[in-house]
């Protein structure tokens, strides 16, 4: 890969040691077809076999198929992934499906939901604590991830992580093709289901973000989740571009990022 390819680009936050993170890679969780859908989990360097420790589940975003089909193995997740490894955290990131510009999310739906259950039922394994799970997810990935993690049944989430993502999708119709329907676009906008079994939300905003209309969603999605009286925390990152983790080498960046770990370990490492 070239020096300069964007999919090679870490997060621009790094703690020490976090290349060291044991790492158990190309796990099968779901096979479609022929195509099997893989993940990796990234340990702590104190791991022990035996142990249950939370887990972070990294939901990427959105892209043409041939983009999407290594998506964990991009610098972005690999480095995010060693990050919560070594804040303590198991790690998981893992490979979806596209939904083709929101034409097929009911089949990454699909992807995500069975991911989390083979995380789940896997735990003992894995050594995954299964009631301690938070979700993190970005930009295209957004719609998919925030339906899983918000259902009312989803008790075992205990926290959720949104950086600049499509919190609604029915504002983007526009810009959607047809061949979505609108009871769908409704269905996988997370603002229209935020409610008080909502867990507790880091919402973090680029603010020269160049997506059409992602700044408007995250904005309305702030306000309906303080009229529903969520426990949000919000950053706005007034410099920052759409995937400023990696792109924006700055001291804002990297303050979001420390403050997304440490986030991570109140809801999952302090509060067990």
């Amino acid at each position: 890969m070239p020096e300069n390819d964007p999919f090679q680009t870490r997060v621009v936050y790094t703690l020490p040691g976090m290349e060291q993170a044991p790492v158990r890679k190309d796990l099968t969780y779901k096979t479609v077809g022929s195509v099997e859908l893989k993940l990796d989990v990234y340990y702590p360097p104190d791991f022990q076999e035996g142990s249950q420790r939370p887990a972070v589940i990294f939901i990427h975003g959105e892209g043409p198929p041939d983009i999407l089909k290594n998506a964990k193995n991009w610098g972005q997740y690999v480095s995010w992934g060693q990050l919560a490894a070594a804040s303590g955290l198991v790690a998981a990131t893992f490979n979806h499906r596209s939904s083709e510009w929101f034409t097929r999310l009911y089949e990454v739906a699909s992807d995500v939901d069975d991911l989390l259950n083979y995380v789940r039922q896997n735990a003992a394994s894995l050594n995954i604590d299964s009631n301690q799970i938070g979700i993190w997810v970005c930009s295209g990935g957004t719609p998919v991830g925030l339906r899983a993690a918000m259902r009312e049944s989803a008790t075992f989430v205990r926290c959720i992580v949104v950086y600049y993502g499509r919190t609604n999708l029915e504002i983007m119709r526009e810009k959607i093709s047809p061949e979505a329907n609108d009871e769908t676009l409704r269905e996988f906008s997370p603002e229209l289901h935020l409610g008080g079994n909502t867990a507790p939300l880091l919402l973090v905003r680029a603010g020269q973000d160049s997506l059409p209309k992602v700044n408007e969603a995250i904005d309305r999605f702030l306000a309906a989740a303080i009229a529903h009286n969520v426990a949000i925390e919000f950053i706005n990152h007034p410099g920052g571009q759409h995937a400023f983790d990696i792109f924006d080498d700055d001291e804002r960046s990297r303050s979001i990022v420390r403050r997304t770990l440490a986030f991570l370990q109140e809801h999952l490492l302090e509060k067990r």
